[in-house]
């Protein structure tokens, strides 16, 4: 039997954004790192755009 075998290297960059009430906006200015984590923490992602990256390896031909 004879087959190829390759590898494939796969990532997924997302491109989210959140938008800040006036509210998170008011305390996010005051560049306490504590309350920054928690908008963070608490927002609701949207995700803008995606791009999938393939890297494919060389193909190997392998004879049994």
């Amino acid at each position: 039997m004879a087959k190829l075998t390759r590898t494939v290297n796969y990532a997924n960059y997302r491109w989210e954004e959140y938008v800040l009430t006036d509210e998170q906006l008011t305390q996010w200015k005051t560049g306490d790192e504590d309350i920054q984590q928690d908008i963070i923490d608490d927002a609701d992602w949207e995700l803008v755009r995606d791009k999938p990256i393939d890297d494919y390896g060389d193909v190997e031909f392998q004879e049994d």
